[in-house]
């Protein structure tokens, strides 16, 4: 007996421990409900609640740039990055025009429709497709660069910076990624930065 004792004593301390840390909080990856088939305000769910991606199963931390979809019947899907819904998307059955697919846009911090957003291929986003939202032309066009100056070295930042930024409706981005044409491929690097940083 006691040679067990100490290990009794072990389980049930962390028995305690995993008891008293056991949270309140609800996970969740859709919500159902929204017959408005309007986006949710994400910011006030996660006051109370932690919102997970419904294709990549990571939590949704930032929402700088995350998407949802709302399936009709109004359950509405949550996405860590714009490539995750794209990928997502392209599994599902549902025909685009009777979902309504949102995506975050900094410039008004709110959700607007992938169809009326701008994209970008060389965002920094969580999942490192690289496909950044933006709710006007010249937004997406000014937006910051996924490297900086340090990044590329003096004069290859001169050329990358100087170079006219590709801007992308939705159709062509979802192209982009369904093809793997995002940052994750290096080839596709390559091609998104414009060979920058090569020898010339």
């Amino acid at each position: 007996m006691k040679k067990f004792l100490p290990y009794l004593v072990l389980i049930l301390f962390f028995s305690y421990l995993y008891i008293s840390n056991k949270s309140e909080t609800e996970y969740i990856y859709y919500m159902n409900g929204n017959t408005k088939m309007e986006p949710l305000p994400v910011q006030e769910i996660k006051k109370d609640k932690k919102i997970f991606c419904s294709d990549c199963n990571m939590m949704v931390k930032d929402i700088r740039h995350s998407a949802q979809v709302v399936i009709p019947g109004g359950r509405t899907y949550f996405f860590n990055d714009v490539g995750c819904m794209i990928r997502w998307l392209d599994r599902q059955e549902y025909k685009e025009k009777e979902l309504g697919i949102f995506v975050f846009v900094s410039e008004c911090t709110c959700y607007v429709d992938a169809e009326d957003a701008w994209y970008v291929r060389d965002g920094l986003t969580p999942l490192g497709y690289g496909v950044e939202a933006f709710g006007t032309y010249m937004e997406a066009q000014r937006s910051d660069m996924l490297l900086s100056a340090e990044d590329f070295g003096d004069e290859n930042f001169e050329r990358y910076s100087n170079n006219e930024k590709g801007v992308y409706e939705f159709k062509d981005i979802k192209k982009f990624v369904l093809r793997g044409e995002t940052l994750l491929n290096p080839v596709a690097r390559k091609i998104i930065f414009k060979g920058v940083g090569d020898e010339e």
